[in-house]
């Protein structure tokens, strides 16, 4: 059998998903902060701003994955980049509020 007819078979598929925004942060950053974003500063960026997305009710519109680094590395904050507009890079400094930094981010609710 040949490579073509090996290749032939193989498909690209794809499926919806309900996010209509996916937010990436640096878990390098979030890694050396280890919390910091709530006054307990037991807790990480990804986490409290799930939690936003939950209270706001757009828990299942935004996708937020932690990546390694993004070669940015600011002192006592956390890289995010919106992959709906990857030429903005954001810093979101330890005790942001989550609800500030998912409008920064994110957006306003739609």
């Amino acid at each position: 059998m040949g490579l073509n007819a090996v290749n032939s078979k193989r498909e690209i598929h794809t499926r919806p998903t309900p996010w209509q925004s996916i937010i990436l942060l640096c878990g390098e950053c979030a890694r050396k902060l280890d919390g910091g974003y709530r006054p307990e500063k037991d807790a990480t960026l990804r986490s409290v701003m799930r939690m936003a997305l939950k209270d706001a009710g757009r828990r299942r519109d935004v996708r937020i994955i932690e990546t390694g680094c993004m070669g940015i590395c600011p002192k006592l904050a956390v890289t995010a980049v919106n992959a709906n507009h990857p030429g903005t890079i954001f810093a979101v400094p330890v005790g942001t509020p989550p609800a500030e930094a998912l409008k920064a981010i994110a957006g306003p609710s739609s």
